[in-house]
């Protein structure tokens, strides 16, 4: 009898328990389906890619089945958004995409240079693979010519078919004035002209040759491909090289076409501080003797010494060029207020007598 009594209780335990373990499994399994739902919800509100044209060897033009969300197309945004297209064969993004003036959901994508008749692969967010053949074919750019001691530009031209996407993308129309305008899919405008397109230059390089045997991979300025009205990059040789005054110098790229390949370097006077003024311990305004015409200042540093033997850096804001007025930002540190500060231009890009700064 008293047998009997332990083993009821001892049987009512263990079903208790596993009534316990199941109604848990049960709870996990709704959970985990439910997770599953929600995760295939969000992955059908996805953009999907439907269509892919190789433009050039730098470019392709992604069509989607709806607009990219803000957060996709947010240059601040972009390490991840590199994380988002999958290649093979080593490829990737360069910079964000670029909804097209007009297009509901067709981007401009730069891409890093394509290997021609490769067959490549590509997956967004992890979807359905969409394949392409890569191409070598380059953009054709009419001019190279100096324009400072270690700067040179490429210069291309609307009326040779050759646009800057700046001038047909949606995020600068408001900024380009009478620049702007629209391409349909197949990159015509409005009376039939097609046009070859110049994707972000971030990132790229050119590689100039001396007739002096110098050889220099060059870099590219940033925002100086569509600056000032022109479609003029600039490209910069590495920090402390110069171009030689008489030396005859070739530029050869693996993204463009040169029709005029090469320059005769001469020596071009630098321009000249003439004041300095701090907006507060951060910020800096010089003023320059001259207005250089162009987005010269961008990537260019100076630093300020104090006399407190203290020292600080700052560099040119880019696009804050006002005439012969820059911004430039402190990089290192901070101005210390009541100290004399000595503004000196960094790697002899300008020159400057002794311009004083005091941060009050």
């Amino acid at each position: 009898m008293n047998i009997k009594k332990r083993i009821v209780p001892a049987v009512l335990v263990v079903s208790v328990i596993s009534s316990g373990i199941a109604t848990y499994n049960q709870t996990l399994n709704v959970e985990a389906s439910s997770n599953h739902l929600v995760e295939q919800e969000k992955k059908q509100q996805e953009a999907r890619v439907t269509n892919i044209n190789v433009l050039n060897t730098m470019t392709l033009q992604v069509t989607f089945n709806k607009p990219l969300v803000a957060e996709d197309v947010d240059p601040n945004n972009l390490e991840n958004i590199k994380k988002q297209f999958e290649f093979n064969h080593g490829m990737s993004i360069v910079n964000v995409p670029r909804l097209k003036t007009g297009a509901k959901s067709t981007y401009i994508v730069p891409v890093t240079i394509q290997m021609d008749d490769t067959k490549y692969s590509m997956s967004y967010k992890g979807q359905r693979v969409k394949t392409f053949e890569g191409t070598d074919e380059k953009i054709d750019i009419r001019n190279t010519q100096q324009v400072t001691n270690d700067t040179f530009e490429l210069e291309s031209f609307l009326e040779d078919g050759v646009t800057d996407y700046a001038n047909i993308i949606e995020a600068y129309r408001a900024g380009r004035g009478d620049l702007a305008f629209e391409l349909d899919n197949r990159n015509k405008d409005e009376n039939g002209k097609r046009f070859e397109i110049i994707s972000s230059l971030r990132d790229r390089v050119v590689t100039i040759t001396g007739s002096n045997g110098e050889r220099f991979v060059a870099n590219y300025v940033p925002f100086t491909q569509a600056a000032d009205g022109r479609q003029a990059p600039k490209f910069r040789l590495p920090a402390g090289q110069q171009l030689k005054p008489g030396v005859t110098y070739t530029v050869t790229s693996k993204w463009a076409d040169l029709e005029n390949k090469r320059f005769k370097a001469q020596y071009i006077a630098p321009l000249k501080l003439q004041s300095a003024e701090a907006i507060d311990n951060k910020t800096i305004k010089i003023v320059f003797d001259k207005d250089p015409g162009m987005e010269l200042f961008a990537g260019r540093s100076i630093e300020l010494q104090g006399e407190d033997g203290s020292t600080v850096q700052a560099q040119y804001r880019f696009s804050s060029r006002k005439g012969s007025v820059g911004i430039f930002d402190v990089t290192s540190n901070t101005l210390k207020t009541g100290v004399k500060y000595r503004v000196v231009p960094m790697n002899n890009w300008a020159t400057a007598d002794y311009i004083p700064l005091i941060v009050k």
